[in-house]
């Protein structure tokens, strides 16, 4: 069914369709509802803003008057306690000068304080340092500690009344007063000065229950007027606005009245509304809940939004509520009246489609059909076909036309490629099989059957040399000049690859050369030098290292020509580099001395000759082999031969290259030395 084109494109576009019908319609109703949530958010929050304003202007109503009241209590008081403190000042003056401040001008005092005052509601209290109570119109009273009584911070009264006079002057304070004529406590308010003669605090006090029982009448009209303005005010169709205590007790319910919320559970959560919206008026964020709830009326679920603010100073919480089916109803109604005009367009824009693939699949299966062909087609021809597509770059000017054009060129550059790939073939396959035959005629060139010399039994010697690529610019070489005088040499060329196996060549023919007729190493070394530097056009050079040993005594005479130090380990396995340097590298420039150099190998002494290729192989970090780490492998020897000393190093180099690639080629010659045989008995 979907292996054509056609079909394809025209279900691609009935899929585009589909999926932005829905996307239209999904995120025009996501958008609006979401606007017209925000619209009713926004709503909500205004509304609880002025429910709060309309209540704090009426706290502030009912605080100022309440305050009022305090202040005129407050002035009474202050002047009671005054009059009391003159009072007491003509007591005392008064008094005979014996009985100054004596018993009976105190009792006297005393008894003056202890009458009724003037000032209805009010009454006069005089009480020590200790807290007892020394004057009080009512008998009872009398002699009783004030500090059993607490004031409304919890404190016990005189004590705190003390601190407060002593710190400021006066003081004032509210509690209970429990030696009244009434069944229960009478709340009072307290103002104490000071009398100093005597040490006493002088209180007035009056009896503010009666002011208290006005605010609460006052509070009552508030929520009264609340009522009136809740009931006229809707959000959405029938949300409301409900006022509640924190004791969960409702002062105004919603004004639908199937919304029930005194001890009503939110099914969405099994928690109590009420205790939700108080937690939610409390938040930072105070951000909206969701509430489901079964309506008294129809005993239906409906979910609903509510917004809930707290009114700190009375205990308050206001909630603002709408009923989500009813918020949401604009978005429905406009995602229907979509739908409905998107089917039109749909249905039309899938007849276009179809007529469109129609077009566009005619010339794709011209191109089908003629990829087809191209496996059958012999590129090796020299001459292009005439194809069915040829047209097609003319007609089609759009991305048919230029697939067409690509497919057309494609087969006349396939030719040209195929022809130059052929040639190219034949060119590297020569190329690989004189590059093998090379590196055999090179590696034939230097000695390769070990032990060399089983009938000497003067020294052992090995070697090994190994190539980065087919061919190679080390060399290694060694023979006999005369019976008691062996030659060798170890070399590594400037380059790689075929110049560097070319100059290696010339180097070891010159070497045998100079050899034939010279024992002194320098000598030969100059001789080579000579022949090479004048017929170098590349500046190509050779770093070497000649030898000659006396087999007899172990001397060594050797010229180093800036190559690598070899190393000598000893009897006792210590390794050390064998220093001196004769001159410069071989065939870098002529007419250069060298120097003869000669040292002493010791029976069991180990000899071991290298190339860069050694100390200078990295790893894949990066990090060389060096000197030190030959040093260090070199005296952990498990055989002292020439053999396992090379095959010992060949394994630690391996170990520290690991996955890493030969970079240079790599030249081992080892030399141990054991001095003569003992003649034959």
């Amino acid at each position: 069914m979907f292996h054509s084109l056609k079909t394809k494109i025209f279900f691609l576009v009935c899929v585009i369709l589909a999926l932005v019908a829905v996307l239209v319609l999904y995120f025009t109703h996501r958008d609006v509802e979401e606007a017209m949530f925000d619209a009713e958010q926004r709503s909500a929050r205004n509304v609880l803003e002025l429910v709060e304003l309309n209540i704090q202007s009426g706290y502030r109503d009912l605080l100022r008057s309440r305050m009022d009241a305090v202040n005129a209590h407050r002035r009474t008081l202050q002047g009671m306690t005054m009059m009391a403190h003159t009072g007491l000042d003509e007591i005392f003056a008064a008094a005979p000068p014996a009985e100054k401040a004596g018993q009976d001008a105190m009792q006297r005092a005393l008894d003056w304080l202890s009458a009724p005052t003037f000032v209805e509601g009010t009454e006069l209290l005089v009480f020590d340092l200790q807290g007892v109570l020394l004057a009080h119109p009512h008998k009872e009273a009398r002699g009783s500690n004030l500090n059993q009584i607490q004031d409304i911070k919890g404190l016990p009264l005189a004590r705190a009344v003390e601190e407060e006079v002593r710190r400021q002057g006066h003081a004032s304070a509210t509690f209970f007063w429990p030696w009244t004529d009434h069944a229960h406590p009478v709340k009072k308010f307290g103002w104490f000065v000071h009398y100093p003669l005597t040490d006493w605090i002088i209180g007035a006090a009056v009896d503010i229950e009666e002011l208290e029982r006005e605010g609460e009448r006052k509070l009552e009209e508030l929520i009264n007027n609340l009522r009136v303005n809740f009931s006229k005010i809707r959000i959405a169709k029938s949300g409301s606005i409900a006022l509640f205590n924190a004791q969960g007790e409702m002062l105004i319910q919603p004004a639908y009245e199937a919304l029930n919320l005194e001890g009503a559970i939110n099914e969405l959560t099994g928690g109590l509304i009420l205790e939700e919206l108080k937690a939610a008026a409390q938040s930072r964020e105070r951000a909206s809940i969701r509430i489901v709830l079964r309506t008294e009326e129809d005993m239906q679920l409906r979910e609903i939004e509510a917004f809930s603010g707290y009114f700190r100073t009375l205990g308050w919480y206001v909630a603002a509520m709408g009923f989500v089916d009813e918020i949401s109803a604009p978005a429905r109604d406009l995602v229907s009246r979509l739908s409905l005009i998107i089917a039109g367009v749909l249905l039309a824009s899938l007849a276009l489609g179809l007529l469109l693939a129609i077009r566009l699949t005619r010339p794709l299966n011209a191109l089908t059909d003629y990829a087809k062909s191209m496996p059958e087609t012999d590129f090796t021809s020299a001459d292009p076909r005439s194809t069915a597509i040829d047209h097609l770059p003319r007609q089609n000017k759009d991305e048919v036309g230029r697939l067409a054009e690509a497919l057309i060129f494609m087969d006349h550059s396939l030719r040209d490629n195929v022809r130059s790939l052929l040639e190219t073939t034949a060119l590297n396959e020569r190329m690989e099989t004189e590059l093998s035959v090379a590196r055999e005629i090179q590696l034939g060139l230097i000695p390769k059957t070990f032990p060399p010399y089983p009938e000497r039994p003067e020294f052992d010697l090995y070697a090994v040399l190994e190539p980065a690529r087919e061919v190679g610019g080390d060399l290694y070489d060694f023979f006999f000049i005369d019976e008691h005088h062996f030659c060798f040499a170890v070399g590594d060329v400037s380059d790689k690859g075929v110049p560097a196996a070319l100059f290696m060549a010339v180097s070891r023919t010159l070497f045998r050369i100079a050899a034939v007729e010279e024992l002194n190493p320098a000598r030969i070394m100059e001789t080579m030098n000579n022949n090479l530097a004048p017929n170098n056009p590349n500046s190509m050079f050779v770093t070497l290292f000649i030898g000659v040993l006396d087999v007899r005594t172990g001397e060594l005479r050797y010229s180093n020509g800036g190559h690598n130090q070899p190393v000598i380990v000893d009897r006792d396995g210590k390794a050390r580099f064998l220093e001196g340097r004769s001159g410069p590298m071989v065939g870098a420039m002529e007419d250069l001395p060298y120097s003869p150099l000669e040292t002493n190998l010791a029976p069991d002494e180990l000899l071991f000759l290298y190339t860069d290729g050694i100390t200078e192989a990295m790893n894949i970090r990066k990090e060389l082999y060096s000197d030190e780490r030959l040093l260090a492998t070199m005296e952990t020897l498990p055989e002292r031969d020439a053999t396992a000393a090379i095959r010992h190093v060949q394994t630690d180099l391996a170990l520290h290259v690991a996955e890493a690639d030969q970079s240079d080629d790599i030249t081992m010659l080892c030399i141990k030395f054991r001095g003569m045989a003992p003649p034959a008995a």
